[in-house]
């Protein structure tokens, strides 16, 4: 496959699990449509809203390895050496999370403007810590990320591991 069709079908299942995730909450959900962006269009519980995805790797070279690796019109790049080893993961971690917020937060302006708030879910691709410890000790403050008049922009955000099968709600604050 090629990479643009590995995102796609990664969205896809992405997408899936999380509308099985819904409705194990008892949650009727539709997907409408697929424009990208966003990667969804949907009705919950008969309200219409979007859902972005996004992944936060450990590192850009993670990302590439794991990419190129399934990607047939890419040549697979290993993480080189000198990046398989990271100081304090956590911290680092936690920074590569904060800035896929924010590159959401800036591309999904004009799809706020014309559908309203939306879903952000975010992968956890790291192998130090799981969508679960993250959910329960980030904070994710949207004045952090967004103008006054863009806290809005999701209404709610979920962190997922590497298999996109467990879904866990963020603490969101200053969202408007």
């Amino acid at each position: 496959m090629l990479r643009n069709e590995v995102k796609r079908k990664h969205e896809e299942a992405v997408l899936n699990n999380f509308v099985k995730y819904l409705e194990t909450k008892t949650r009727s959900v539709k997907i409408n449509d697929q424009p990208d962006p966003p990667d969804a269009l949907v009705s919950i519980d008969g309200k219409s809203t979007w859902i972005e995805i996004t992944d936060a790797f450990l590192n850009r070279q993670l990302a590439e390895s794991i990419t190129s690796y399934v990607s047939d019109d890419k040549k697979h790049k290993p993480v080189p050496k000198e990046h398989r080893s990271v100081v304090e993961p956590d911290q680092t971690f936690d920074g590569i999370i904060d800035a896929e917020i924010r590159k959401k937060y800036q591309k999904m302006r004009k799809i706020y403007a014309v559908n309203g708030s939306g879903i952000l879910l975010v992968g956890v691709q790291s192998p130090f810590t799981t969508a679960k410890t993250i959910s329960s000790t980030k904070q994710v403050d949207a004045s952090k990320f967004a103008g006054k008049n863009d806290c809005k922009i999701f209404s709610e955000m979920y962190f997922y591991d590497t298999s996109g099968s467990a879904f866990y709600r963020a603490k969101l604050f200053n969202f408007g």
